[in-house]
Protein backbone atom coordinates (compact mmCIF):
# COMPACT_ATOMS: atom_id res chain seq x y z
CA UNK A 1 0.00 0.00 0.00
CA UNK A 2 1.37 3.49 -0.94
CA UNK A 3 1.70 6.46 1.10
CA UNK A 4 -1.76 8.38 -0.32
CA UNK A 5 -3.67 5.14 0.15
CA UNK A 6 -2.90 4.80 3.86
CA UNK A 7 -3.74 8.99 4.32
CA UNK A 8 -7.13 8.77 6.44
CA UNK A 9 -10.59 9.55 4.55
CA UNK A 10 -10.90 12.77 6.85
CA UNK A 11 -10.92 16.49 5.79
CA UNK A 12 -7.14 17.55 5.11
CA UNK A 13 -5.57 20.50 6.98
CA UNK A 14 -5.29 23.42 4.92
CA UNK A 15 -7.32 25.43 2.61
CA UNK A 16 -10.96 24.00 3.07
CA UNK A 17 -12.54 23.17 -0.68
CA UNK A 18 -15.04 25.70 -1.49
CA UNK A 19 -18.45 23.40 -0.31
CA UNK A 20 -16.76 23.96 3.26
CA UNK A 21 -16.11 27.48 2.72
CA UNK A 22 -19.53 29.27 4.82
CA UNK A 23 -18.61 26.68 7.31
CA UNK A 24 -15.14 27.36 8.02
CA UNK A 25 -15.61 31.19 7.82
CA UNK A 26 -18.20 31.15 10.82
CA UNK A 27 -15.88 29.11 12.67
CA UNK A 28 -12.96 31.40 12.09
CA UNK A 29 -15.29 34.46 13.13
CA UNK A 30 -16.56 32.50 16.17
CA UNK A 31 -12.63 31.62 17.53
CA UNK A 32 -11.80 34.86 16.80
CA UNK A 33 -14.54 36.31 18.29
CA UNK A 34 -13.46 34.08 21.60
CA UNK A 35 -9.75 35.03 21.44
CA UNK A 36 -10.05 39.19 21.18
CA UNK A 37 -13.05 38.57 24.20
CA UNK A 38 -10.43 36.56 26.23
CA UNK A 39 -6.91 38.50 25.48
CA UNK A 40 -7.62 41.72 23.14
CA UNK A 41 -7.27 42.04 19.64
CA UNK A 42 -3.38 43.35 19.81
CA UNK A 43 -2.49 39.96 21.64
CA UNK A 44 -4.05 37.71 19.15
CA UNK A 45 -2.79 36.48 16.36
CA UNK A 46 -3.45 34.67 12.82
CA UNK A 47 -2.02 31.26 14.20
CA UNK A 48 -4.03 31.20 17.11
CA UNK A 49 -7.48 31.53 15.39
CA UNK A 50 -6.37 28.69 12.86
CA UNK A 51 -5.02 26.69 15.78
CA UNK A 52 -9.15 27.19 17.48
CA UNK A 53 -10.57 26.36 14.35
CA UNK A 54 -7.59 22.99 13.67
CA UNK A 55 -6.66 24.87 10.14
CA UNK A 56 -3.40 25.66 8.90
CA UNK A 57 -2.52 29.47 8.65
CA UNK A 58 -2.92 29.76 4.82
CA UNK A 59 -6.50 28.46 5.49
CA UNK A 60 -7.61 32.00 6.54
CA UNK A 61 -6.88 33.27 3.94
CA UNK A 62 -8.94 31.99 1.51
CA UNK A 63 -11.67 33.49 3.34
CA UNK A 64 -10.35 37.01 4.93
CA UNK A 65 -7.40 38.86 4.07
CA UNK A 66 -6.31 38.73 7.93
CA UNK A 67 -6.60 39.29 11.33
CA UNK A 68 -8.03 42.84 10.60
CA UNK A 69 -10.37 41.87 7.96
CA UNK A 70 -12.24 39.11 10.67
CA UNK A 71 -12.31 42.33 13.04
CA UNK A 72 -14.57 44.12 10.76
CA UNK A 73 -16.66 41.17 9.67
CA UNK A 74 -17.66 41.21 13.27
CA UNK A 75 -18.03 45.23 13.72
CA UNK A 76 -19.95 45.07 10.67
CA UNK A 77 -22.50 42.58 12.25
CA UNK A 78 -22.10 44.04 15.57
CA UNK A 79 -21.02 47.53 15.05
CA UNK A 80 -22.92 51.01 13.84
CA UNK A 81 -26.16 50.20 11.74
CA UNK A 82 -24.71 50.30 8.27
CA UNK A 83 -26.45 49.95 4.72
CA UNK A 84 -24.02 46.89 4.26
CA UNK A 85 -25.24 45.11 7.41
CA UNK A 86 -28.56 46.43 7.19
CA UNK A 87 -28.59 45.63 3.21
CA UNK A 88 -30.90 48.48 2.76
CA UNK A 89 -33.11 49.22 -0.71
CA UNK A 90 -33.56 53.20 0.20
CA UNK A 91 -35.92 53.72 -2.56
CA UNK A 92 -38.02 50.38 -1.23
CA UNK A 93 -37.75 51.96 2.14
CA UNK A 94 -38.97 55.57 0.88
CA UNK A 95 -41.87 53.69 -0.66
CA UNK A 96 -42.88 52.00 2.59
CA UNK A 97 -43.27 55.32 4.71
CA UNK A 98 -41.72 56.22 8.08
CA UNK A 99 -44.90 55.02 10.16
CA UNK A 100 -44.08 51.12 9.22
CA UNK A 101 -40.54 51.56 7.40
CA UNK A 102 -38.99 53.07 10.89
CA UNK A 103 -40.33 50.14 13.04
CA UNK A 104 -38.68 47.37 10.66
CA UNK A 105 -35.50 49.37 9.85
CA UNK A 106 -34.93 49.05 14.02
CA UNK A 107 -36.08 45.97 14.21
CA UNK A 108 -33.57 44.39 11.89
CA UNK A 109 -30.87 46.30 13.78
CA UNK A 110 -32.03 44.75 16.71
CA UNK A 111 -32.47 40.93 15.56
CA UNK A 112 -28.81 41.51 14.79
CA UNK A 113 -27.44 42.59 17.80
CA UNK A 114 -29.06 40.12 19.70
CA UNK A 115 -27.83 37.15 17.93
CA UNK A 116 -25.07 35.27 20.37
CA UNK A 117 -22.16 36.14 18.29
CA UNK A 118 -22.93 39.63 18.44
CA UNK A 119 -23.66 39.85 22.31
CA UNK A 120 -20.58 38.43 22.87
CA UNK A 121 -18.42 41.06 20.66
CA UNK A 122 -20.22 44.00 22.06
CA UNK A 123 -17.80 43.50 24.88
CA UNK A 124 -14.98 43.45 22.24
CA UNK A 125 -16.18 46.14 20.90
CA UNK A 126 -16.20 48.55 23.54
CA UNK A 127 -13.04 47.72 25.01
CA UNK A 128 -11.02 47.64 21.34
CA UNK A 129 -13.56 50.13 18.99
CA UNK A 130 -12.87 49.53 15.53
CA UNK A 131 -10.07 47.49 15.70
CA UNK A 132 -7.13 49.50 14.61
CA UNK A 133 -9.12 52.28 14.65
CA UNK A 134 -9.94 51.98 18.75
CA UNK A 135 -12.61 54.36 19.78
CA UNK A 136 -12.18 56.94 16.95
CA UNK A 137 -12.48 54.30 14.69
CA UNK A 138 -16.03 53.84 16.27
CA UNK A 139 -16.97 57.14 16.51
CA UNK A 140 -16.07 57.56 12.81
CA UNK A 141 -18.54 54.86 12.11
CA UNK A 142 -21.18 55.93 13.99
CA UNK A 143 -21.02 59.41 11.70
CA UNK A 144 -21.05 57.33 8.72
CA UNK A 145 -23.15 55.20 9.65
CA UNK A 146 -26.17 59.10 10.43
CA UNK A 147 -24.41 59.95 6.64
CA UNK A 148 -25.77 56.92 5.34
CA UNK A 149 -29.13 56.81 6.76
CA UNK A 150 -30.07 60.50 6.62
CA UNK A 151 -31.53 59.51 3.26
CA UNK A 152 -34.71 58.04 3.66
CA UNK A 153 -35.74 60.86 6.21
CA UNK A 154 -34.99 63.66 3.74
CA UNK A 155 -37.39 62.25 1.24
CA UNK A 156 -39.59 61.84 3.98
CA UNK A 157 -39.08 65.05 4.80
CA UNK A 158 -39.40 66.28 1.04
CA UNK A 159 -42.60 64.37 0.95
CA UNK A 160 -44.19 66.17 4.38
CA UNK A 161 -43.97 62.83 6.10
CA UNK A 162 -41.46 63.38 8.62
CA UNK A 163 -41.01 67.29 10.43
CA UNK A 164 -38.80 69.15 8.14
CA UNK A 165 -37.62 71.27 10.58
CA UNK A 166 -34.87 68.96 12.40
CA UNK A 167 -31.69 67.84 10.59
CA UNK A 168 -31.90 64.72 8.68
CA UNK A 169 -28.70 63.44 10.25
CA UNK A 170 -30.17 64.78 13.40
CA UNK A 171 -33.61 62.40 13.47
CA UNK A 172 -30.98 58.98 12.90
CA UNK A 173 -29.21 59.84 15.92
CA UNK A 174 -32.16 60.46 17.67
CA UNK A 175 -33.60 57.16 16.64
CA UNK A 176 -30.40 54.84 16.84
CA UNK A 177 -28.39 56.58 19.82
CA UNK A 178 -31.21 55.12 22.22
CA UNK A 179 -31.28 51.88 21.00
CA UNK A 180 -27.93 51.87 22.77
CA UNK A 181 -29.48 51.68 26.46
CA UNK A 182 -31.10 47.95 26.19
CA UNK A 183 -28.52 46.80 24.52
CA UNK A 184 -25.84 47.24 27.05
CA UNK A 185 -28.14 46.92 29.80
CA UNK A 186 -29.49 43.17 28.56
CA UNK A 187 -27.72 42.67 24.91
CA UNK A 188 -24.94 41.09 26.60
CA UNK A 189 -23.66 37.64 26.29
CA UNK A 190 -24.99 36.11 29.19
CA UNK A 191 -28.75 37.37 28.21
CA UNK A 192 -31.66 35.42 29.54
CA UNK A 193 -35.14 35.36 27.69
CA UNK A 194 -36.19 38.19 30.49
CA UNK A 195 -33.29 40.22 28.67
CA UNK A 196 -34.13 39.84 25.41
CA UNK A 197 -38.07 40.54 26.23
CA UNK A 198 -37.49 43.26 28.21
CA UNK A 199 -34.93 44.85 25.43
CA UNK A 200 -37.73 44.41 23.03
CA UNK A 201 -40.42 46.28 25.18
CA UNK A 202 -37.89 49.12 25.77
CA UNK A 203 -37.00 49.15 21.89
CA UNK A 204 -40.90 49.00 21.78
CA UNK A 205 -41.53 52.32 23.81
CA UNK A 206 -38.63 54.18 22.04
CA UNK A 207 -39.90 53.66 18.40
CA UNK A 208 -43.48 54.53 19.50
CA UNK A 209 -41.91 57.84 21.25
CA UNK A 210 -40.27 58.62 18.41
CA UNK A 211 -43.00 58.44 15.07
CA UNK A 212 -44.63 60.57 17.73
CA UNK A 213 -42.44 63.08 17.94
CA UNK A 214 -41.56 63.40 14.19
CA UNK A 215 -44.18 62.04 12.00
CA UNK A 216 -46.53 65.18 10.07
CA UNK A 217 -50.45 64.36 10.39
CA UNK A 218 -50.38 63.50 6.98
CA UNK A 219 -48.18 60.72 7.95
CA UNK A 220 -50.34 59.40 11.08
Amino acid sequence: MDQTSRQPAGRRRGRPPKSDGPATRELLLDAALELFARQGFAATTVRQIAAEVGVRDAAIYGHFAGKQAIYDALFAEAGPASFEFLHIDVDALVATGPRKAVPELVARVMTGWSSPRTRRFTSVLLREGSGTGGLSGLAAAIETARDQLQAPFRSWQRAGLVRADLAARQLVWELFAPLQVPRMLHLHAEATEDDLAAARRLVDDHVKFFLNCVLTERSR
